[in-house]
């Protein structure tokens, strides 16, 4: 849970009743009732029934016992009275046994595939993520997904997780973060349990590894040597590996070339800073999720602020939702723009122009550009124009008028035909697909 919502909605909660079944939560208003329903209910209820070692459900009411800012600060106990406390106690008589496989507890509830907003910007990735989590181990294997920070690699791996587990509730589901794994190999060296860590990370259905860029830049070659023989014990076994990163694989140049050309396998995706209309999107999922309802002009605003990253565009919703339910507030332009005024307004990706990519596919398909942008509609012309004109559209925020001025003045129908004719390409031809990607790829390098 975040600790924007863990601090701000239920922190302000207290437990009413609980009568060996149902767990009833006293919540400030009807906000709070709804977050915690809606977005955080099975969160909550799988620990309420891990603690009681029985089925709980879970109801929220609104309650006039509960008041903002009567419970102590930071992550410590909660100042209720003492029968909400009695309450809390009850529901915990023992600690809970172990489950057979922890690692499914590490998958966040909210990221899944129904919650994540599908755009020019990550749409390879997530249809490869889609496929990978209805056929593990037998397509796009493995999977490397990569981006800057806060652009939805984690959501989709772990989207993967959830997906496969509801196709197969024995699967063994297992996400970590490449930190962890180093960690988890420095105690199990340090005990002389190495055997019991091999047996822990290379007998899983699906592996789901993130930030593996940690492993990359560790000086020594244990914590490679171990990632590396335990890729090929899952890949050889027919299994599934997820990887993220926050870099392509070639460039992960501490890396050695034999862990390189494993990584580079399967589908290599990328996820993009997604355009204007695709962050508005986000912002009103994210708003439906959190039951507040903002103007268009508030969320306009928002998402032309803060431009290059995700998880900081949820985290100033939050804020705003926080803001609205606490202090009252109606979400009005000024009010939101004073309550996100730290929010910072630069986009941190590399600017691409229509000039590099028409430069780039005149190279790379040995095409002159005034070809590519001229009358001719050869075979040998067409295809690397609409090639050049897909990518104008997927890496730039050009409106077709505007993109077919740069392509020899074409009318924007032309350009929407050989953008559509492209994607086709891409969904349809696999050689097509890589082919794409790879140019992506390029481009986007710093």
């Amino acid at each position: 849970m975040g600790r924007a919502t863990f601090d701000g909605v239920l922190r302000q909660s207290v437990p009413l009743s609980y009568d060996g079944e149902t767990f009833v939560l006293g919540v400030p208003n009807q906000f709070a009732a709804n977050l915690l329903s809606n977005q955080h209910r099975p969160l909550i209820q799988a620990s309420l029934e891990e603690l009681a070692h029985q089925p709980v459900a879970l109801v929220t009411e609104i309650s006039a016992r509960v008041a903002p800012g009567t419970h102590s600060e930071g992550m410590g106990q909660v100042d209720a009275e003492p029968e909400a406390a009695q309450v809390a106690a009850a529901v915990a008589p023992a600690p809970a046994p172990r489950r057979r496989d922890d690692s499914h507890g590490m998958l966040n509830p909210r990221y899944a595939f129904e919650n994540f907003v599908v755009a020019d910007c990550n749409r390879f990735a997530h249809a490869a993520a889609v496929q990978v989590a209805r056929s593990p181990g037998t397509a796009y294997n493995p999977l490397f997904i990569h981006s800057k920070v806060g652009l939805g690699k984690t959501h989709l791996l772990q989207a993967v997780g959830h997906r496969a587990l509801q196709r197969n509730p024995d699967a063994r589901v297992m996400y970590i973060s490449a930190e962890q794994f180093v960690n988890d190999l420095i105690s199990a060296i340090r005990d002389n349990r190495t055997a019991s860590f091999r047996a822990k990370y290379r007998h899983v259905d699906v592996l789901l590894m993130d930030d593996i860029q940690f492993i990359a830049a560790i000086n020594g070659p244990t914590s490679e040597e171990e990632f590396f023989h335990t890729f090929n014990a899952i890949y050889e076994s027919d299994k599934q590996l997820v990887i993220a990163c926050d870099a392509p694989p070639r460039q992960l140049q501490t890396l050695s070339p034999r862990v390189r050309s494993r990584l580079e396998a399967g589908i290599v995706a990328d996820l993009r800073a997604p355009d204007v209309e695709t962050r508005i999107a986000i912002l009103e999922k994210k708003a439906q999720a959190e039951g507040i309802e903002l103007d268009r002009e508030v969320l306009e605003y928002v998402a032309k602020k803060i431009e290059s990253n995700i998880r900081v565009l949820e985290g100033a919703l939050l804020k705003i939702c926080a803001a609205v339910s606490l202090n009252g507030l109606q979400p009005t332009l000024s009010v939101v723009e004073d309550i996100i005024a730290d929010y910072s307004t630069n986009g941190e990706d590399k600017h691409i122009n229509v000039d590099d990519i028409l430069a780039f596919i005149s190279a790379q398909m040995d095409t002159p550009q005034q070809a590519i942008v001229g009358p001719k509609r050869s075979k040998e012309i067409v295809w690397p124009r609409q090639i050049a004109i897909y990518l104008t559209r997927e890496l730039t925020d050009l409106s077709l008028v505007d993109i077919g001025r740069h392509f020899g003045d074409r009318d924007h129908s032309t350009v929407l035909h050989a953008y559509n004719k492209v994607s086709e390409m891409v969904a349809e031809d696999e050689k097509v697909m890589w082919l794409i990607n790879n140019f992506k790829s390029a481009l986007q390098q710093p």
